[in-house]
């Protein structure tokens, strides 16, 4: 791919005392480049010498998505970035499209709240927001995951309601667990008493919640 590349004759101490000698591709050769191709700095790469042949230049490759099965191109400016800027090795690839990745990302970031979330119910067993957030997190990653325990999302919003008299919002969380549950009568009964509410909180979830209810 990078044509005939020179070699170097590196040589060193061993710790006996002994000469060592190898060989190594040399760093400062440039090959041409082709047609779309980013000038690789070897000097910035992190690879095994004795496996693996420097970048001396990037060519967008295309991959298949382990996640949904598309193709994606793994361009020759992000591979740049990958193997010099942030110095993955060598063997590291993408394996997800950046939609997927984008997606994983997110469902990591939402278990991390869910862990905070059950967190500070520990910490603060008496604080209804503590409760509301935990049953907030569980409903969005199982929005979209498809994933997570929503009866405890329902138990989480029903302790805020009991710490919280005359609060809205546990009313919307325990709804929502339900509907994601499969639990549409109770679903609506909750997103009614929420959206008839006298202060029914934030007017995102209002809209939501009259959603539902038109749909349902």
């Amino acid at each position: 791919m990078f044509g005939e590349i020179p070699l170097i004759k590196v040589t060193a101490t061993g710790l006996r005392g002994q000469d060592l000698s190898w060989w190594r591709h040399d760093p400062e050769y440039e090959p041409p480049l082709p047609r779309g191709a980013v000038r690789g700095n070897v000097k910035r790469q992190v690879f095994c010498e004795a496996h693996h042949v420097p970048k001396y230049f990037y060519l967008d490759e295309v991959r298949s998505c382990v996640q949904c099965g598309q193709e994606f191109t793994f361009r020759a400016a992000e591979q740049k970035h990958w193997y010099e800027a942030l110095q993955f090795n060598f063997d590291s690839v993408p394996v997800r499209c950046l939609t997927c990745r984008r997606k994983r990302r997110s469902e990591h970031a939402l278990r991390e709240q869910i862990a905070r979330a059950k967190a500070a119910v520990r910490a603060r067993t008496d604080d209804p927001a503590a409760h509301v957030s935990l049953a907030r997190a569980i409903v969005e990653y199982h929005e979209r995951t498809q994933e997570g325990d929503l009866n405890e999302a329902i138990s989480a919003a029903r302790k805020a309601a009991n710490l919280w008299q005359g609060a809205a919002e546990p009313l919307f969380w325990e709804g929502f667990a339900h509907a994601r549950a499969g639990r549409s009568a109770k679903a609506r009964d909750c997103l009614r008493a929420f959206v008839d509410h006298s202060k029914p909180g934030p007017a995102s979830l209002r809209q939501r919640a009259r959603e539902f209810l038109e749909k349902a």
